[in-house]
């Protein structure tokens, strides 16, 4: 037996092995490296787990943060509204109106009839915005503007009016937040893209997702004596297995904030405006 040649298959054998050992271990630091996934892009990380989205953008925007409070109509505040039997309702702070002719609507509120009736027998109907039609409700619900955006999932600003089976409105509800006062001037906050990619990373969206669309607006969680406190918010409508849920991001310190328990349909019925679309 040639001991030298033994031994020389031994050492060549003993270095594939350690070259196999080392490749495994190399891949593994590789796919467990934070670094390396990071250099992934949310685009590319979003395309392998199927969600779709609308077109967002990389500009920052731009928001406040404010108090504001629920306020009460006066007697005054509808006195010239036409066509309609007016109710004041906890403690004057909601108007319930029942109308003597119904008014034809359409499911985003878009009908001219309709948009004659807001403009002109709605009290600050022009400072109000279509959210949502809910079918199996017969409802169509406006949020009220402030700074030009919307008060998201408050109904101390909101009109919802109620349709009958043609889809006239019949009667409605409203609320109005008084003028608000500005605790911070606005600063730029940040981009539609940074807010989902927020909402990626913490988890909030499942494979084979749908991210219908992204508004941002103003949302409280925060009640003080002088009102309510509104911070700015991204808030994406997802849908996913039938099922459609809402996720708000904090656009100043990315906090995210899952709306799903309060506000799950499990039909697709909801019909967005054209603010809704992502800025």
């Amino acid at each position: 037996m040639d001991w030298r040649k033994t031994q020389m298959i031994f050492i060549v054998t003993l270095l594939i092995l350690n070259v196999f050992l080392a490749v495994i271990f190399f891949n593994k630091q590789l796919s467990d490296d934070p670094d390396t996934l990071g250099n992934e892009t949310l685009e590319e990380r979003l395309k392998a787990d199927n969600i779709s989205h609308p077109d967002l953008s990389s500009k920052p925007t731009s928001g406040a943060i404010f108090t504001t409070e629920q306020a009460a109509f006066t007697t005054k505040d509808v006195s010239d509204l036409t066509g309609q039997a007016i109710t004041l309702k906890n403690n004057n702070k909601q108007i319930y109106s029942v109308l003597q002719t119904p008014i034809k609507a359409g499911k985003k509120g878009n009908n001219p009839d309709f948009q004659k009736f807001m403009e002109s027998d709605v009290y600050r109907g022009e400072s109000y915005e279509f959210w949502n039609y809910d079918k199996d409700a017969r409802t169509l619900t406006f949020n009220q503007l402030i700074n030009n955006n919307m008060v998201l999932f408050d109904e101390a600003g909101q009109i919802i009016f109620y349709l009958d089976k043609d889809d006239r409105v019949i009667s409605y509800e409203q609320t109005w937040m008084s003028k608000q006062d500005d605790l911070k001037d606005k600063t730029n906050l940040m981009s539609s893209t940074d807010a989902l990619e927020a909402v990626y990373q913490h988890g909030e969206l499942k494979q084979d997702s749908d991210v219908v669309s992204a508004t941002f607006g103003y949302y409280t969680t925060v009640q003080l004596p002088s009102g309510n406190v509104y911070f700015p918010v991204w808030c994406f409508e997802v849908k996913h297995s039938g099922e459609t849920s809402y996720v708000l991001v904090n656009a100043k310190d990315e906090q995210v904030i899952n709306q799903s328990e309060n506000k799950t349909t499990t039909e697709p019925t909801t019909e967005l405006s054209s603010r809704q679309k992502a800025k």
